[in-house]
């Protein structure tokens, strides 16, 4: 998927630089543009061990890794422009899939993998700073906080001994920085941008079972591809 992105990101730049000029006044002619987002995410987790990960309860456990995998997101853009380099952005109805595992290795050589999934819906604020526009190409950074909902978070899942639940915080803060082009087409504008979206705050929720015990804190984290159309 990568590299599919990456080569009609570069078919789209070669166009555009090779094209005629396509709407000068395109963000002066309207304040408000609307559009739709494809989004491809990496989700990954920062973890802390709990202070007494080697101590009495939890003596047998030896490690904890982390397994990360790609996911799919799409949304809606709501796009204010506010002078010739200032936007302020809104994604409405973003739903971002991601999964990361957690992986205990205990003594002996017994694991447990915890499978952490979710399925997010994302309300971010964004301000986008972009540069002189030079044909129909201009670069811009991206950045903002957001809230984010977890639809199949675990937190009021059945937990025991013998079953790897680690439970999530449902509703979360997280901020977002990013970079990305902006591409003009007669019709449209396409735009490919990266952007880190981080949770602020420590989103584990504590149980009495080994699981949690032996985290101090989960910290969930995404990298996001996104190509936007307005």
């Amino acid at each position: 998927m990568t590299r599919f992105l990456a080569i009609l990101i570069t078919v789209f730049i070669g166009r555009v630089a090779t094209a005629q000029m396509n709407d000068p006044l395109y963000d002066l002619n309207q304040k408000v543009h609307f559009g739709f987002s494809i989004i491809g995410t990496y989700g990954k987790m920062k973890f802390s061990r709990n202070e007494q990960f080697f101590s009495l309860p939890i003596d047998t456990l030896n490690s904890i890794t982390t397994t990360n995998f790609p996911g799919l997101g799409v949304g809606g853009i709501v796009n204010f422009h506010l002078n010739e380099f200032w936007d302020l952005r809104t994604m409405a109805i973003v739903q971002v899939m991601s999964q990361r595992n957690l992986t205990y290795h205990f003594k002996g050589g017994m694991t447990k993998t915890a499978m952490l999934q979710s399925t997010y819906f994302e309300v971010p604020l964004l301000i986008k700073y972009k540069s002189v526009r030079h044909k129909n190409f201009r670069m811009y950074v991206i950045g903002g906080i957001g809230y984010r909902y977890n639809f199949t978070s675990d937190a009021e899942t059945e937990r025991s001994a013998t079953k790897p639940i680690v439970g999530m915080k449902a509703s979360t803060i997280n901020y977002d920085l990013g970079f990305g082009f902006d591409l003009y087409y007669p019709y449209f504008k396409f735009s490919p941008e990266i952007k880190i979206s981080n949770d602020i705050g420590n989103a584990l929720i504590k149980d009495n079972y080994i699981y949690t015990q032996s985290l101090g804190g989960l910290y969930p984290k995404l990298i996001q591809l996104s190509l936007h159309f307005e």
